[in-house]
């Protein structure tokens, strides 16, 4: 009996796999070698691609055949069977879960969506120019894919939906959390109601203020400004930082965050002034000593 020719699925794999990987090698060891400065970005790729097809390896004599590619292709063209009418899908598809802040991530990069999908479960499909968000059969989201690492993509439509959104829910929790420093600050928030002038503006300053040097020393110089009729943030802070110059006291630095869009959602503990104090206290004492 003669041994059989022919292969079995494990050979055959085997097989192709190694015709694979030489194609491989052909392209890197003559397309590409030597071009590493010219090759910068994906299109030199593209247009590599095309020199060398036409330029050299299609003009060439196949090793196999004994004929040009470029001549074999003109005796075997009109056999060649047409493309599908459908372009072939070769989309990245990925799951991706909408942050809080109307993010989707991809690739090293933040992509932004419209604020309503935030918490929401949405497919991400990218081609190698385009990023696109789809929710429930939409297309939600639209942009140009980035092949950098950390950056932040956003379209202008979605940063003001998003801020308009905001606005509409914070307004509400800014104006609580300022009646809730006391009755005197209850008192200042009516009166500023009565003024021409945009109240959330001038509650969010206040808080700020808060943030910074603490609930006492803002709503003592919310009382001064009661006292003097004049309802302005800007006033209630001349008056802080008046004080504390006249207690020869050093003004904290306000915390800024390196991601702007984070600086509504951190949770401080409430400042005390006096462990500035304190530490200056200390520092004259050493001195003296």
């Amino acid at each position: 009996m003669f041994a059989s020719h022919r292969r079995n699925p494990v050979q055959s794999a085997v097989f192709g796999k190694g015709v694979v990987e030489a194609k491989v090698r052909y392209v890197k060891r003559n397309a590409l070698q030597g071009r590493d400065e010219e090759l910068t970005c994906w299109e030199d790729y593209g247009r590599l691609a095309i020199y060398w097809r036409d330029e050299v390896a299609n003009v060439r004599v196949h090793e196999t055949t004994k004929e040009r590619p470029v001549d074999r292709f003109q005796k075997e063209q009109s056999l060649l069977r047409p493309l599908p009418a459908a372009p072939f899908d070769t989309d990245e598809m990925a799951s991706v879960i909408v942050n809080s802040h109307a993010r989707v991530n991809f690739d090293g990069n933040r992509y932004s969506v419209p604020p309503d999908l935030a918490g929401k479960t949405a497919l991400l499909r990218a081609n190698a120019s385009e990023v696109r968000v789809m929710y429930q059969g939409r297309q939600c989201a639209c942009h140009l894919r980035s092949y950098e690492r950390g950056q932040l993509i956003r379209h202008p439509d979605h940063h003001l939906e998003a801020l308009k959104m905001r606005r509409r829910v914070r307004a509400t929790e800014i104006e609580n959390q300022f009646d809730a420093l006391g009755e005197e600050a209850r008192r200042f928030h009516l009166e500023l109601r009565r003024r021409p002038v945009k109240t959330s503006v001038h509650l969010r300053r206040l808080l700020m203020l808060v943030r910074v040097y603490g609930r006492q020393d803002v709503v003592a110089a919310i009382v001064r400004a009661h006292e003097y009729q004049t309802y302005d943030a800007a006033y209630v802070e001349t008056i802080l930082l008046q004080e504390r110059r006249r207690r020869e006291l050093p003004s904290p630095i306000s915390p800024r965050p390196k991601r702007q869009e984070l600086i509504e959602e951190i949770d401080l503990k409430e400042p005390d002034p006096g462990v500035y104090d304190r530490l200056c206290d200390h520092g004259e004492q050493e001195e003296t000593q």
